[in-house]
């Protein structure tokens, strides 16, 4: 370093937004979230928990987006409808990017049962889909809800800025602090899977990816509490051990465990696991 270099002096964000993604898959006994979330059971737990739990932070979400009647929403990791399903009353249309099977299959379920018309999903990660072949036009807003896990990711954020249409939104919602899981998991990781756990990029890091590409964007910091409620605590290992990759008899015994120091009783009705955090809506509007 040379008297006028300064740390963070010509860095490249991208870069190293694609390295914090390479070492956070690299993790021992990681499963990624399209192989998760295929999963049935897994899919339907994360809806309740979005009609639930995660009522607050959707109602604060949809409040803080530009909707109106003639809109076309673009929903980028749509999961069972999330955000999909209570925008779609107030909008035109909303196309719904989901990869994970067991996500589109509650959603569809959904569009189905409320006779919801104006939906449509895509069934790709947003890597792989051809805007001119699967979009069909502009949108007045796009979203990217806790969904920004993209390698290339430069690509990915241009991709959404060319399918806004001008003066449109580019809205994206991503962890400002350590998630639950990433908390728990660089506690239970040696233990559990003999090797440590990495947590990947944050939205400190996407702003800077953002700047790089010559956006502006803005930033909102945000806060709720993650909360999960179970029977007891064999339900709640049912729910983690897939998510901490708990497989083995000793696996599952070490993360009871955990679980029982983090657990608080609910009025004699089950236990509560929660978990404070913060998170950011970084987004712009297209020139």
């Amino acid at each position: 370093m040379t008297g006028t270099d300064c740390p963070g002096d010509g860095i490249d964000w991208l870069e190293a937004w694609r390295c914090g993604q390479r070492r956070h898959r690299s993790s021992r006994s990681y499963d990624d979230g399209r192989h998760l979330w295929s999963r049935d059971e897994n899919a339907r737990r994360y809806d309740a928990s979005s009609r639930d739990e995660y009522a607050p932070r959707v109602e604060e979400t949809i409040a803080g987006l530009p909707l109106s009647p003639g809109a076309r929403v673009l929903d980028i990791g749509a999961g069972p409808g999330t955000l999909a399903l209570p925008i779609a009353p107030r909008v035109r249309e909303v196309v719904a990017v989901e990869p994970a099977e067991g996500m589109v299959a509650v959603l569809e379920e959904h569009l189905a049962r409320d006779g919801i018309e104006n939906v449509r999903a895509v069934r790709k990660r947003w890597e792989d889909v051809d805007p001119a072949h699967d979009l069909g036009g502009e949108f007045d807003l796009v979203i990217a809800s806790f969904s920004i896990t993209m390698d290339e990711i430069g690509e990915a954020l241009l991709k959404m800025d060319a399918v806004a249409a001008p003066g449109g939104t580019v809205a994206l919602y991503w962890f400002l602090d350590p998630s639950f899981y990433e908390v728990h998991s660089a506690a239970l990781w040696p233990a559990l899977h003999g090797a440590p756990y990495s947590a990947g990029p944050k939205a400190d890091m996407l702003f800077l990816v953002l700047v790089q590409l010559g956006f502006l964007p803005r930033v909102d910091v945000l806060a709720f509490e993650r909360t999960y409620r179970f029977a007891d605590l064999d339900e709640a290992l049912g729910h983690f051990a897939q998510r901490f990759s708990a497989k083995s008899d000793e696996q599952r015994s070490q993360l009871r465990a955990h679980l029982a120091t983090l657990a608080a009783a609910r009025d004699g009705e089950g236990i509560v696991i929660s978990h404070p955090s913060r998170y950011a809506k970084v987004w712009w509007q297209k020139k």
